[in-house]
Protein backbone atom coordinates (compact mmCIF):
# COMPACT_ATOMS: atom_id res chain seq x y z
CA UNK A 1 0.00 0.00 0.00
CA UNK A 2 2.86 2.32 0.82
CA UNK A 3 4.52 1.64 -2.53
CA UNK A 4 1.25 2.38 -4.32
CA UNK A 5 0.96 5.68 -2.48
CA UNK A 6 4.55 6.55 -3.39
CA UNK A 7 3.91 5.69 -7.03
CA UNK A 8 0.77 7.83 -7.03
CA UNK A 9 2.69 10.74 -5.54
CA UNK A 10 5.33 10.44 -8.27
CA UNK A 11 2.62 10.40 -10.93
CA UNK A 12 0.99 13.46 -9.41
CA UNK A 13 4.32 15.29 -9.38
CA UNK A 14 4.85 14.41 -13.06
CA UNK A 15 1.37 15.67 -13.87
CA UNK A 16 2.15 18.87 -11.98
CA UNK A 17 5.28 19.39 -14.11
CA UNK A 18 3.31 18.81 -17.30
CA UNK A 19 0.55 21.11 -16.13
CA UNK A 20 3.11 23.83 -15.40
CA UNK A 21 4.26 23.63 -19.02
CA UNK A 22 0.73 23.58 -20.44
CA UNK A 23 -1.64 26.37 -21.38
CA UNK A 24 -3.15 28.78 -18.88
CA UNK A 25 -6.59 27.39 -19.58
CA UNK A 26 -5.53 23.88 -18.46
CA UNK A 27 -3.73 25.31 -15.45
CA UNK A 28 -6.85 27.07 -14.21
CA UNK A 29 -9.01 24.01 -14.81
CA UNK A 30 -6.84 21.45 -13.04
CA UNK A 31 -4.47 23.30 -10.72
CA UNK A 32 -6.81 23.32 -7.72
CA UNK A 33 -7.75 19.64 -7.85
CA UNK A 34 -4.16 18.63 -8.57
CA UNK A 35 -2.89 20.65 -5.61
CA UNK A 36 -5.52 19.04 -3.37
CA UNK A 37 -4.48 15.59 -4.54
CA UNK A 38 -0.81 16.40 -3.99
CA UNK A 39 -1.50 17.65 -0.47
CA UNK A 40 -3.53 14.57 0.37
CA UNK A 41 -0.82 12.31 -1.03
CA UNK A 42 1.88 14.09 0.97
CA UNK A 43 -0.25 13.82 4.11
CA UNK A 44 -0.62 10.11 3.45
CA UNK A 45 3.18 9.79 3.16
CA UNK A 46 3.51 11.52 6.54
CA UNK A 47 1.00 9.09 8.05
CA UNK A 48 2.95 6.15 6.68
CA UNK A 49 6.13 7.57 8.21
CA UNK A 50 4.36 7.95 11.56
CA UNK A 51 3.08 4.39 11.40
CA UNK A 52 6.56 3.12 10.56
CA UNK A 53 8.04 5.02 13.52
CA UNK A 54 5.39 3.62 15.87
CA UNK A 55 6.02 0.14 14.47
CA UNK A 56 9.73 0.49 15.25
CA UNK A 57 8.94 1.70 18.78
CA UNK A 58 6.61 -1.24 19.26
CA UNK A 59 9.22 -3.67 17.96
CA UNK A 60 11.73 -2.26 20.44
CA UNK A 61 9.19 -2.54 23.26
CA UNK A 62 8.43 -6.15 22.36
CA UNK A 63 12.14 -6.93 21.86
CA UNK A 64 11.49 -7.88 18.25
CA UNK A 65 13.56 -7.24 15.14
CA UNK A 66 12.40 -3.95 13.62
CA UNK A 67 12.69 -5.28 10.08
CA UNK A 68 10.92 -8.58 10.73
CA UNK A 69 7.99 -7.34 12.82
CA UNK A 70 4.77 -7.63 10.83
CA UNK A 71 1.90 -5.46 12.02
CA UNK A 72 -0.57 -7.79 10.33
CA UNK A 73 0.78 -10.78 12.28
CA UNK A 74 0.88 -8.77 15.48
CA UNK A 75 -2.72 -7.61 15.12
CA UNK A 76 -3.80 -11.12 14.20
CA UNK A 77 -2.14 -12.46 17.34
CA UNK A 78 -3.74 -9.73 19.44
CA UNK A 79 -7.15 -10.48 17.96
CA UNK A 80 -6.76 -14.19 18.65
CA UNK A 81 -5.63 -13.45 22.21
CA UNK A 82 -8.63 -11.16 22.77
CA UNK A 83 -11.06 -13.76 21.47
CA UNK A 84 -9.57 -16.50 23.63
CA UNK A 85 -9.47 -14.20 26.65
CA UNK A 86 -13.13 -13.25 26.25
CA UNK A 87 -14.08 -16.90 25.79
CA UNK A 88 -12.17 -17.87 28.95
CA UNK A 89 -13.82 -15.00 30.80
CA UNK A 90 -17.26 -16.23 29.73
CA UNK A 91 -16.44 -19.77 30.83
CA UNK A 92 -15.12 -18.47 34.15
CA UNK A 93 -18.23 -16.35 34.69
CA UNK A 94 -20.46 -19.32 33.85
CA UNK A 95 -18.53 -21.54 36.27
CA UNK A 96 -18.79 -18.87 38.96
CA UNK A 97 -22.56 -18.63 38.45
CA UNK A 98 -22.87 -22.40 38.67
CA UNK A 99 -20.77 -22.38 41.84
CA UNK A 100 -23.03 -19.72 43.38
CA UNK A 101 -26.11 -21.77 42.49
CA UNK A 102 -24.55 -24.90 44.01
CA UNK A 103 -23.57 -22.94 47.11
CA UNK A 104 -27.08 -21.55 47.54
CA UNK A 105 -28.54 -25.00 47.02
CA UNK A 106 -26.16 -26.45 49.63
CA UNK A 107 -27.06 -23.68 52.12
CA UNK A 108 -30.77 -24.43 51.69
CA UNK A 109 -30.09 -28.14 52.08
CA UNK A 110 -28.10 -27.55 55.28
CA UNK A 111 -30.82 -25.27 56.66
CA UNK A 112 -33.38 -27.97 55.92
CA UNK A 113 -31.26 -30.62 57.62
CA UNK A 114 -30.70 -28.37 60.63
CA UNK A 115 -34.41 -27.68 60.86
CA UNK A 116 -35.21 -31.40 60.70
CA UNK A 117 -32.57 -32.19 63.28
CA UNK A 118 -33.83 -29.50 65.64
CA UNK A 119 -37.41 -30.59 65.10
CA UNK A 120 -36.37 -34.18 65.75
CA UNK A 121 -34.57 -33.29 68.98
CA UNK A 122 -37.39 -31.18 70.37
CA UNK A 123 -40.12 -33.37 68.95
CA UNK A 124 -39.02 -36.48 70.89
CA UNK A 125 -40.44 -37.31 74.26
CA UNK A 126 -38.32 -36.77 77.32
CA UNK A 127 -37.78 -40.53 77.84
CA UNK A 128 -34.59 -42.21 76.83
CA UNK A 129 -34.48 -45.51 75.02
CA UNK A 130 -32.79 -48.18 77.08
CA UNK A 131 -31.07 -50.99 75.30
Amino acid sequence: MRTEASANLKKLLEIEKRLFLSTDDLKTQHAKSLQGSLNASKDLQKEFATIEKKKEELADYLCEDRKKLSLEDLFSTMTTFRELFLKALQVENQERKEQVVKSEKRKKQLKGEDAKRLKGEYGKSGTLNKN
